[in-house]
C-alpha cells in the first residue's frame, strides 16, 4: 500500500530518481530532470533484475522513437540493470542521433554477452523481421532470451475513427512523429507512464516449435508482441474514438435492439418509424460523451481537489498492477463499493494517472442535472433510470449500449450495491447490469470480461450527517444544483484517509465454466423481449425454462462472486476497530483495558481471514491510551464530539454520546462482514444460557440466524455452512469463548469475549425483532381498523413503535433504529412469504402468518438475553 499525498495517490514505484522501494540513487544529469517523474510499475525493477539474473533482455518497442531509446536507455543505468548496447529497427537519422550500435553483429554480441539490446517492431516486413536473426542465435545459445515489451507512453491522445488537422502536425497516437514527442514530451513528462510488459522466454517458445522454420516463427513471436504492445497501448489511451452521431448510428443498428423495435411496434400497433425515434431519444439520454481532453484537465483539478480533502489516499499497489496486466487481456468491470459520491471520482483519477483509461461509469439519472449532468458525461458516465421495469424499449437500448462498450473494450465501472450505502455495510447485489454484461458476452461482445471488485473506504465520510438523518427517518434530498452549490463547504473540512483496494479480477468466462460446464456454451442471449431465451423458457416449449433459470444462476452466483470479492477488499481501519469494539456493549461505558482487549480480538479474528488493515497498524498497539492509530482516532472520535473519555478511580472509560450512535455506527458496519461468522456462532451458543447447549442445537440457531440475515451479509462463497460454522466453532474454542465438552456447548472462561462477538449483530436482532412486532400489530387480526399501510408506512410505524422500545429501555441500542435494516426486515419477511403486498399494500399472506411472526420474535428473543 502506497501513501499518495501531493498527490500521487498510484500503484506505481517512486521514479528512479526517488530512492524508496527502488534502491536507486537521485537521479542526475540533464535527463534526469526530464526522466525522473515517469511512473514505473512497482514490480518492474525487481522483475527485470530477476530476468537479467537468468538471461539476456531485449526490450521490444513499437516503433522507433529517439526519446523512447533515450529513457531506456536512462532507466536501465539508473535501475542497475545491464546497460543498453544495441538496436535493431533503429534507422535514419534518430537512430543516428541516439549514438548506438545499430548492425547485426552488434546486436547479435550484446545478446551473447548478457547485455540489454533494443528491437523496434516497425512495419511489418517478413525479409527484415529483426526478429528473425534473434531466434536463429536462440536456438544455439544455452542462456534465454527474454523479449521484454516496454512502452513509454507521453501522450494521452487517443486515437480517432476519423483524422483530424492533428494527425497532420502530430502523425497518429498509435504512431506519432517525432515533433509530436517532443511535444507531449515537454507538456506532459511529469505525468508520462513507462509500462513493461510480461516476458516472453524465447528459448522455452522455441522449445514448443522446434521443428517450425526460424522464419515462421520469428513472424509469430513479431505478431504476439506487436499484439501485447497494441493491447497495452489501447489500455493506456483508449478505444479509438467515435463521434456521437456514430456510436448512435451502431448502437441503433444492433440487432437485438432492432429485434425488440419490431417486436413493440407489433404489439402496440405504432409504427417502427415512432418506436425508432423513441429508442434515439432513450439512447441521448443514456450515452455518455467521453472526452479525452476533458479528462485530462479534470485530473489537474481532481488531484488538487483530493489532496485538499485527504490527509493520503491508500492505494493497493500490488493489485492496481494486477488489474494493470489484466487490462491487456480481456475488458474489464470495475465493481467498487458504493458509500460517497466520491466514489465517482477517485478511480478514474487513480486509472488516469496510472497510465490507463479511466472507465464508463454507470451513474443513476437523478445525478443527470444541469450542469453536473453534462460535465459527467464528458468525464465518461452513462445514466440509467433507477426503475426500467415494464419499458421494453429503453431496457433494450441499455443492453445495445452496454454491449457496445464492451465489444469496443471500453473499461466500465457500475456498482453492484445499486445505490450508496446509508449504513456503511456493503449492501445486497443488484443483477441487472451484471445480467446485461453476461448477454453481451453470450453475444460475442468479447472473448471474456472481467469483473474487479474494488472497496473504497473512508476514515471520515462527507455525507456522514445525512445519512445518519435518513436512517433516522429522514426523506433523502433530490440531487441538485442548489445541492452541489451547497457542497462546496465540504471542501473547508479535512476528511483523514481514503482508502482503495483492488480485489483479483473475476473471469466471466471461468465462472461459467465452473457453474455450468460444457452447457455455458449452449446459453442463448435473452435478447430482450421475444428473443431466442425467452421463445425456450415458453410453456410448452423443449427444456421450457430450463436454459433461463441456468442464466439465472450464472448471473446471481456472478453477482455474489463479485459482492463477496468486495467484502474481502474492505480496509480494516483504525476508526473501524474502535466504533466495533465500543458499539458492541449494552451498558454505559467501557474502560481502557477491555477496549484494548477487544481491539486485539478484532484485529485477530480479521488476520486469520487474510483481511487487510490499514498500513499503520502493522505492529501498533490496541491500547487506546498508547501512542499510535488507535488512540489517534479515538482522540479523532473525542474532538468530533462522538466519544466521551472520562477518567475515574484510576481508569479511562470511554462513553459513546448516545444521540451519535448511527455516526460511529456507520464506520462499525464498514468492517463487521469480517466478524459475522464468529459473531453468529457466539450468538447461537450464548443463546443456550449457562447450562449450555448441545452442538447439534448450537449449528441450528446458528443456521436459522445466517437465514434470517440474508438479506444484510454477504457469506464466504465456496464453503458450506457446516465447514464455516466448524471452523468458527473451533476459532471460540481457541479463544476460551465457548468450552465444547461431550456434544455440548458451553459458555467458556472468556465470557466477556462470548458477549462481545454475540453483541456484534444485536443491533439486527433488536431491528428484525421490532420489524416483526409491528408487522403483528398493524397487519394482525387483532390489529385496530385502519387504512392499508404500504412498505414506508409500516417502516415508520416500527422507527415509532422502536423510538419508544428505546426510551422504555426495551430496545437497548440506538442503532437499532435503522430505517434501512428495517426496510430489509419488511423485505424478508415478503420474501419469506409471511406478509404479502397487493396494488403496493401490505396484508398478511396467510391465516398462519399471525403464529409464523410470533414464531420469529421467540427465534430471536434468547439472542437478546443480556
Amino acid at each position: 500500500m502506497t501513501k499518495a499525498s501531493d498527490p500521487q495517490p498510484d500503484g506505481s514505484t517512486p521514479p528512479p530518481s526517488a530512492p524508496e522501494g527502488t534502491g536507486l540513487g537521485e537521479g542526475g544529469g540533464v535527463l534526469g530532470r526530464w526522466f525522473a517523474p515517469v511512473k514505473i510499475p512497482r514490480d518492474a525493477i525487481a522483475t527485470l533484475r530477476a530476468l537479467a539474473a537468468r538471461g539476456s533482455l531485449v526490450f521490444v518497442m513499437r516503433s522507433p522513437g529517439l526519446l523512447g531509446f533515450l529513457y531506456l536507455r536512462w532507466f536501465l543505468r539508473r535501475a542497475g540493470l545491464p546497460p543498453l548496447r544495441a538496436a535493431q529497427g533503429f534507422h535514419g537519422l534518430t537512430g543516428w542521433l541516439a549514438r548506438v550500435r545499430r548492425t547485426r553483429r552488434a546486436f547479435e554480441d550484446a545478446v551473447a554477452a548478457g547485455e540489454s539490446s533494443l528491437v523496434f517492431l516497425g512495419r511489418p516486413d517478413a525479409e527484415k523481421n529483426p526478429l528473425a536473426a534473434l531466434v536463429r542465435q536462440q536456438r544455439d545459445l544455452f542462456q534465454p532470451v527474454f523479449l521484454v515489451p516496454v512502452l513509454l507512453v507521453w501522450s494521452r491522445r487517443a486515437q480517432r475513427l476519423q483524422g483530424s488537422i492533428w494527425d497532420v502536425l502530430y502523425g497518429s497516437p498509435e504512431s506519432p512523429s517525432a515533433f509530436a514527442n517532443a511535444i507531449a514530451f515537454l507538456r506532459a513528462f511529469r505525468r508520462a507512464v513507462f509500462d513493461v510488459g510480461r516476458a516472453l522466454d524465447l528459448k522455452e517458445y522455441l522449445a514448443q516449435r522446434a521443428a517450425e522454420p526460424d522464419a515462421s516463427v520469428a513472424l509469430r513471436v513479431r505478431g504476439a508482441l506487436h499484439q501485447h504492445l497494441a493491447r497495452e497501448f489501447r489500455t493506456a489511451v483508449g478505444p479509438p474514438l467515435k463521434a456521437p452521431s456514430r456510436v448512435r448510428e451502431k448502437v441503433l443498428r444492433d440487432r437485438s435492439l432492432r429485434a425488440a423495435i419490431e417486436a413493440v411496434a407489433a404489439g402496440t400497433g405504432r409504427p417502427a418509424q415512432a418506436v425508432v425515434a423513441e429508442a434515439e431519444k432513450d439512447l441521448r439520454e443514456i450515452a455518455s460523451n467521453y472526452d479525452p481532453v476533458f479528462v485530462g484537465v479534470m485530473r489537474a483539478l481532481l488531484s488538487r481537489f483530493f489532496r485538499r480533502l485527504y490527509t493520503s489516499v491508500e492505494v493497493d499497489e500490488e493489485g492496481l498492477a494486477r488489474l494493470r496486466r489484466a487490462a491487456g487481456e480481456a475488458p474489464f468491470v470495475l465493481c467498487p463499493s458504493h458509500k460517497s459520491h466520491v466514489d465517482y471520482l477517485v478511480l478514474s483519477w487513480l486509472l488516469y494517472e496510472n497510465g490507463m483509461t479511466p472507465p464508463h461509469i454507470a451513474a443513476g439519472i437523478n445525478l443527470a442535472f444541469w450542469p453536473f449532468g453534462a460535465i459527467a458525461r464528458r468525464g465518461g458516465a452513462f445514466f440509467i433510470r433507477r426503475k426500467v421495469k415494464g419499458d421494453r424499449v429503453y431496457t433494450a437500448v441499455l443492453r445495445a449500449y452496454v454491449k457496445h462498450l464492451l465489444r469496443d473494450r471500453f473499461p466500465q465501472e457500475f456498482y453492484v450495491e445499486g445505490g450508496r450505502s446509508r449504513t456503511g455495510k456493503l449492501l445486497f447485489p443488484k443483477t441487472g447490469l451484471v445480467s446485461m454484461e453476461v448477454d453481451a458476452w453470450l453475444d460475442g461482445a468479447a472473448d471474456d470480461v472481467l469483473f474487479v471488485p474494488v472497496a473504497i473506504d473512508y476514515e471520515r465520510l462527507i455525507e456522514a450527517s445525512s445519512y445518519a438523518n435518513e436512517l433516522a427517518g429522514g426523506e433523502k434530498r433530490k440531487e441538485s444544483l442548489r445541492g452541489l452549490l451547497g457542497a462546496a463547504r465540504v471542501l473547508l473540512r479535512r476528511y483523514e484517509r481514503l482508502y482503495v483496494q483492488f480485489e483479483t479480477p473475476i473471469s466471466l468466462r471461468q465462472v461459467a465454466a465452473e457453474r455450468l460446464g460444457a452447457r455455458a456454451a449452449s446459453l442463448a442471449v435473452d435478447e430482450a423481449w421475444g428473443g431466442e431465451a425467452e421463445r425456450r423458457a415458453a410453456p410448452g416449449a423443449a427444456g421450457a425454462g430450463d436454459d433461463a433459470e441456468a442464466k439465472r444462476q450464472l448471473v446471481q452466483g456472478l453477482a455474489n462472486r463479485i459482492a463477496y470479492g468486495i467484502s474481502r477488499a474492505v480496509t480494516i481501519t483504525p476508526v473501524g476497530l474502535v466504533a466495533a469494539a465500543l458499539l458492541s456493549h449494552v451498558r454505559r461505558g467501557l474502560g481502557s483495558e477491555e477496549v484494548a482487549r477487544r481491539v486485539e480480538l478484532l484485529r485477530y479474528v480479521a488476520a486469520e481471514g487474510g483481511a487487510r488493515f490499514a498500513r499503520d497498524l502493522a505492529g501498533a498497539p490496541s491500547d487506546p491510551r498508547q501512542a499510535g492509530p488507535i488512540a489517534d482516532a479515538v482522540r479523532r472520535l473525542a474532538r468530533d464530539g462522538l466519544v466521551r473519555v472520562e477518567v475515574a478511580a484510576g481508569d479511562t472509560i470511554y462513553q459513546v454520546v448516545d444521540e451519535k450512535r448511527p455516526l460511529l455506527d456507520y464506520h462499525r458496519n464498514a468492517v463487521i462482514h469480517r466478524y459475522v461468522a464468529p459473531a453468529l456462532v457466539a450468538s447461537a451458543a450464548r443463546a443456550g444460557g449457562t447450562g449450555g447447549s448441545t452442538a447439534a442445537e448450537v449449528r441450528d440457531r446458528a443456521l436459522w440466524l445466517s437465514r434470517l440475515f440474508k438479506l444484510e451479509f454477504m457469506y464466504r462463497s465456496g464453503a458450506s455452512f457446516d465447514e464455516i460454522f466448524e471452523s468458527n466453532l473451533a476459532f471460540l474454542v481457541r479463544v476460551r469463548a465457548v468450552d465444547c465438552d461431550a456434544g455440548r456447548v458451553l459458555p467458556g472462561p472468556e465470557t466477556t469475549a462470548l458477549a462481545f462477538l454475540a453483541d456484534l449483530v444485536r443491533a439486527y436482532l433488536e431491528a428484525y425483532h421490532l420489524a416483526a412486532a409491528a408487522a403483528l400489530a398493524a397487519l394482525g387480526s387483532d390489529a385496530p381498523r385502519q387504512a392499508p399501510l404500504d412498505r414506508r408506512a409500516l417502516v415508520r410505524e416500527a422507527l415509532e413503535r422502536g423510538r419508544g422500545e428505546f426510551l422504555s429501555g426495551r430496545i437497548a441500542l440506538r442503532e437499532t433504529l435503522s430505517k434501512a435494516t428495517l426496510e430489509n426486515a419488511v423485505e424478508w419477511l415478503m420474501a419469506q412469504r409471511v406478509i404479502a403486498e397487493e396494488a403496493g399494500k401490505l396484508r398478511l399472506a396467510s391465516p398462519a402468518s399471525v403464529a409464523e411472526l410470533r414464531a420469529i420474535m421467540d427465534g430471536i428473543a434468547p439472542h437478546l438475553a443480556m
